[in-house]
């Protein structure tokens, strides 16, 4: 497999490189990520390329057997660039110009700076296409980072126009799909269309920003922003390809990220990667949410992936994270393995001393003194060097999916029914339930192939289409197990609610109608009881008037005492759950526990244990056994049948030591 570092030779001084390269090597480093920075060093003025010293340090790289992984360097465009074209900047929803100072500091919607990137695109392909150890191309660099998916200049309003006669041919179509008769916003021409800025009925700067436009509107100018970034990309992709690179293309996503639709961006990529930070200056992450994250990049193309910024030691940008402790380096890198990861290349190599990340350490610190943090990468290398073969062309197995839809989010996130509702959060707490119960879960759009799942969990998926109705119902009729949840099936995909009877598109397949519901506010909360025990609500509850379904739950409080929360439907040889409220982490657990085994699905390990994650693989007919200790103790599992470790050569049968941040790789015999 690849395994290497972020490195910024034009950091660094040319007398550094050498030794550089020699500690990569010593790491067992076989790649490097450079270049997607350095737009100002490669084309220092207008036309005059300078590519001399990316050319000496990828030879001083190579010497040491160190290949490149090269970045389009278009998301730091230089100052000679925006003096000679201020309008490549974007504006906000304010109108105020986002200008020189950062990076990303362009609107890719930009007629001028579009033909900028191919120029410098097409400079670095024809130096690069035929190069011995240039094995991929990175392209610019975490689309959308900092709030920069969506702008509001000119050049965006023009495109957005465009955008919108392609989608509705007429101005009637699209009058009609929006509902532009409410409050009198018909538009009688392309010409009277507006961007979804600033105006007189925002009710206040933050959450609510922007979301008083029409729904339809919004929902699509999200859409027209990501089909732009999308549109971008496949310009710099072009070049690439029509210049003679065979190298397969990548871009680096973020975690949990939502200004984009990431399914989209991946389709004209050969592969995916993405940037994982488990604990920095805003937060430390739940070792579930790295998890899930992992599984998302992975359901992009449902192929493997690269991590290509993974952390590597203490890390923020105006104030210091916390410093990953001894062994969660090691700990994080296998859990990316273990859900995908083919290539593991950790941000940065060596902390620089200069710039906005200088509080933003990597594998060295400053002063380029290998220490702690260095000497347990060394030890990873060695253990994958040994450990490639199973890893290469892996498969992580799961029995379970669930459905996530950026459509679905945007609309959430427009009008989220109620202020304590979230979507990511939702399909999160599912995640998190299925993992308690060492049971994996993909996660992949609708448009997947749903008939390889015993379980697939749509929640919240409210904007439907006839087609998305009927496939689902196939997957049901032909044996296949669905859970519904509240806030779903209630508009039609361009963002106006339906006029059927809630829940809407689902309601065949479901068997039942909801009665009326009620959004939970003011610290208000509802219990419920049923096959998981007693649950509470807070958010929303639907109350269910069964048709055909089966209760499984009912309300023990409210004027709805009594009625149905949960219930079951058999459609043809399928079953479906619908849970009509929101429940607590214990109650939501109980509930996945009933579903899976209802669903014929196993778990990994029979025995639940808090910071135990078990995921699943498979290599030429080969199970694998991944374990890791998310805990600061040391942890003894309880294993069924015979197994080789795959570090220690051993063979094992009753269980397993893990000390705090361990892992192990086991071989099912």
């Amino acid at each position: 497999m690849y395994f290497g570092a972020d490195y910024y030779p034009e950091h660094w001084p040319r007398e550094f490189w050498e030794g550089h390269a020699k500690l990569m090597k010593e790491a067992h480093f076989n790649v490097v990520r450079i270049g997607e920075f350095a737009w100002s060093k490669m084309e220092p003025e207008e036309g005059r390329f300078d590519f001399a010293w990316l050319d000496e340090a990828i030879e001083a790289l190579a010497r040491e057997g160190i290949q490149i992984v090269l970045g389009t360097p278009t998301a730091s465009p230089p100052k000679w660039l925006a003096d000679l074209h201020p309008d490549i900047y974007m504006k906000d929803e304010f109108g105020l110009t986002r200008g020189f100072g950062g990076r990303r500091h362009y609107c890719q919607n930009s007629p001028i700076y579009r033909e900028y990137s191919k120029k410098i695109v097409s400079a670095m392909a024809s130096r690069y296409k035929d190069h011995p150890h240039v094995i991929a191309w990175q392209i610019d660099n975490e689309f959308g980072w900092n709030d920069t998916a969506r702008c509001y200049c000119d050049n965006c309003l023009q495109e957005f126009k465009r955008w919108l006669q392609n989608k509705y041919t007429s101005i009637d179509e699209l009058n009609k799909e929006w509902g532009t008769i409410f409050w009198s916003q018909t538009y009688r021409s392309w010409d009277e269309l507006i961007l979804p800025a600033h105006s007189a009925a925002d009710l206040n700067v933050g959450a609510a920003k922007r979301y008083s436009h029409n729904p339809g509107l919004l929902l699509d100018f999200y859409r027209f922003c990501s089909d732009s970034v999308v549109f971008y990309q496949k310009l710099q992709i072009d070049v690439l390809r029509n210049s003679g690179c065979s190298q397969p293309i990548t871009h680096n996503y973020m975690e949990h990220f939502n200004q984009l639709d990431y399914y989209n961006l991946g389709k004209d990529l050969d592969f995916i990667s993405w940037d994982n930070y488990v604990v920095y200056e805003w937060g430390n992450k739940a070792y579930e949410t790295t998890a899930m994250a992992h599984d998302v990049i992975r359901g992009i193309k449902e192929k493997n992936f690269w991590v290509m910024e993974q952390q590597s030691g203490p890390c923020g940008w105006n104030h210091l994270g916390d410093t990953p402790k001894p062994g969660q380096l090691r700990l994080w890198t296998y859990q990316a393995i273990a859900h995908g990861a083919e290539g593991i290349v950790y941000f940065r190599w060596r902390a620089c001393p200069v710039g906005a990340e200088q509080y933003w350490y990597g594998i060295l610190d400053h002063d380029g003194i290998p220490r702690r943090r260095y000497r347990e990468i060394q030890q990873i290398g060695r253990e994958l060097s040994e450990l490639s073969d199973i890893i290469n062309d892996s498969k992580t197995i799961s029995d379970a999916a669930i459905i996530q839809s950026y459509d679905n989010w945007w609309s959430h996130e427009f009008q989220p029914h109620n202020p304590g509702f979230d979507y990511h959060r939702l399909l999160h707490q599912y995640y998190s339930a299925l993992m308690h119960h060492h049971i994996q879960a993909d996660i992949v759009s609708i448009d997947t192939d749903l008939s390889k799942y015993k379980l697939v969990l749509m929640p919240a998926f409210n904007l439907m289409t006839d087609e998305i109705q009927t496939k689902v119902e196939n997957y049901v009729k032909a044996g296949g197990n669905l859970i519904i949840t509240f806030r779903s099936g209630t508009r039609n995909w361009n963002n106006s609610i339906t006029l059927k009877t809630l829940p809407g598109y689902f309601k065949e397949l479901t068997g039942v109608e909801i009665e009326e519901f009620d959004s939970l506010n003011f610290g208000r909360t509802v219990k419920s009881s049923g096959i998981f025990g007693e649950g509470t609500s807070c958010v929303w509850c639907d109350i269910l008037r069964p048709l055909q379904a089966e209760t499984l739950a009912k309300y023990s409080g409210e004027f709805y005492r009594g009625e149905a929360s949960v219930t079951v439907n058999s459609y043809g040889n399928g079953k479906v759950y619908y849970i009509g409220c929101d429940l607590d982490e214990k109650a939501i657990t109980s509930l996945l526990k009933y579903i899976t085994v209802e669903s014929q699905i196993k778990p990994l390990l029979s025995q639940p244990m808090d910071g135990l994650e078990v995921v699943r693989k498979m290599k030429d007919g080969k199970i694998y056994l991944f374990l890791l200790n998310h805990t600061d103790a040391t942890i003894e599992i309880s294993l069924e049948g015979k197994y080789l470790d795959m570090l220690s050569c051993e063979t094992i049968s009753t269980s397993v030591t893990l000390n705090a941040y361990g892992i192990a790789v086991l071989q099912s015999l």
